[in-house]
């Protein structure tokens, strides 16, 4: 079973947990930076070619002035702070059970240990599986539009270190998982 002296498994967990609230954190501070671009008074007075348009589509989305994101990009980021939550979150519960799990009761065989703890395992690995494709779609989305805009080169650098970490975590947990399986057979 895991033994406690390797540290290698719980650091890589602590790793996904810390780069999923890296990822809320840059999100964050550009929808900060975002609405502080809007509120400021020297941006309300520029006319441009582009706001006299008639088109109210043109205004509504802000492609009036080149300073703030359009719809695309606030739906980009919505779609990553929920993937920072969801794997901040999904981390931290996964982390904790697999740690609910380890051999310190001694009613349970451990057969009955590493069951358990495939299980967790399983959709843990299954879950980090859909976070790590969920990262990847969101970097190369943000990829395209961070050449437009300094504000999202944060987001999409924490994307960049999410999505391998996030694939790595499940495929460690998988191989450890299937090696304890192999001990418990022995």
């Amino acid at each position: 079973m895991y033994r406690t002296r390797h540290f290698r498994w719980k650091l890589m967990h602590l790793c996904g947990i810390l780069t999923h609230l890296g990822l809320v954190v840059a999100v964050a501070v550009s929808y900060i930076c975002d609405l502080s671009r809007t509120t400021q008074s020297g941006l309300w007075g520029q006319v441009t070619v582009v706001e006299m348009n008639s088109c109210r589509f043109t205004q509504m989305a802000g492609l009036g002035n080149g300073f703030t994101f359009d719809v695309a990009t606030h739906t980009l980021l919505k779609a990553c702070l929920a993937v920072g939550s969801l794997g901040f979150t999904i981390n931290i519960a996964l982390l904790a059970l697999l740690l609910a799990v380890e051999p310190n009761r001694i009613s349970l065989t451990e057969g009955e240990q590493h069951w358990r703890k495939q299980i967790v395992t399983f959709f843990g690995c299954l879950l980090n599986l859909l976070l790590a494709g969920a990262g990847v779609f969101l970097a190369l989305t943000l990829g395209t539009k961070a050449a437009d805009s300094k504000p999202l080169i944060a987001p999409l650098i924490w994307t960049y270190i999410q999505w391998p970490l996030a694939f790595s975590m499940a495929v460690c947990d998988a191989v450890k998982n299937h090696r304890e399986g192999k001990d418990l057979l022995d």
